[in-house]
């Protein structure tokens, strides 16, 4: 095995790190019955707005059946609903009802105070450069 660069191998072993100590923190509480994309969908209607299935797939890098199954499932738990477009009876829009609002914040809470927790190890100008850098690298990775 040729060696690595050391700031990959840096990186890696820190990524892993943190998401193996952070991930079940950050995750789902048992009394909130979403998976991990069901959330993600969540998340991103409420930012969204009212939008078509098909939209919402493009956003989430989906396809559209696989949206339509996900948005099934969230309708029954009273979580998104769906209407008609006032202009275009066969456009169908989804958009998260109060329910699911309150199931996101219920998430923010307990994230809050997790990351609240970890952030605090970290000086402000110190979060300050990590954040900007982390924000950095998720943009290119979203172009």
């Amino acid at each position: 095995m040729s060696p690595r660069e050391p700031h990959i191998e840096r990186f890696e072993r820190s990524f892993f790190t943190l998401f193996r100590k952070l991930g079940p923190e950050l995750g789902l509480p048992e009394h909130i019955s979403l998976t991990g994309p069901q959330t993600m969908m969540l998340y991103t209607l409420r930012t969204m707005g009212p939008c078509p299935g098909g939209k919402l797939a493009q956003k989430m890098e989906v396809t559209p059946s696989a949206i339509t199954v996900m948005i099934d499932r969230l309708v029954q738990q009273g979580f998104v609903e769906r209407t008609h477009d006032g202009h275009d009876r066969r456009v169908v829009m989804l958009s998260i009802t109060d329910q699911g609002m309150d199931v996101l914040q219920q998430l923010r809470v307990i994230r809050d105070e997790a990351l609240k927790q970890y952030l605090a190890y970290v000086e402000p100008d110190e979060l300050e450069l990590f954040l900007a850098i982390f924000e950095k690298i998720v943009k290119k990775i979203e172009e």
